[in-house]
């Protein structure tokens, strides 16, 4: 007999893909994925996996962990362009902030959402990359 199940991990990034999107309004690219994308800045968001946190016969609460990468090409790295790097981490950061708590498709939520850790690099030739680690917490497989 086949299980019923659901895609938690597609639910929540496409909750945080349909947040980002609204944020941004089409001035930056949001990807699922770690393909190479085109575009002088854009944001990919990765799943990298889960963790379970408690478990029991009704159901099972798991911590999801995803990597934001924000690539900002900027050939001449210089000082306005660093600043243009802090503002859009501070405008994710601040708007994760504001979803702390997340309704996803199946109106579930996904709940304790939060950057953990934010790590810039600058790369003379290319721009900087920002790396985002999130988290979020989720009741799911509920009997």
């Amino acid at each position: 007999m086949p299980t019923n199940f659901t895609n938690n991990f597609k639910n929540i990034l496409d909750g945080l893909k349909s947040i980002l999107r609204a944020e941004f309004k089409g001035t930056m690219p949001i990807f699922i994925g770690d393909d190479e994308n085109e575009g002088s800045q854009y944001l990919s968001i990765i799943p990298i996996g889960s963790i379970l946190k408690n478990y029991s016969v009704s159901s099972e609460f798991r911590e999801y962990s995803i990597d934001f990468i924000l690539t900002f090409k900027d050939a001449n790295t210089t000082e306005k362009g660093l600043e243009q790097v802090l503002r859009l981490i501070a405008r994710i950061e601040s708007l994760v902030v504001d979803n702390m708590t997340m309704t996803l498709s199946d109106s579930t939520r996904a709940v304790n959402c939060r950057i953990e850790s934010t790590l810039i690099s600058e790369s003379i030739d290319s721009g900087y990359n920002v790396l985002f680690t999130y988290k979020c917490d989720y009741l799911g497989n509920l009997n």
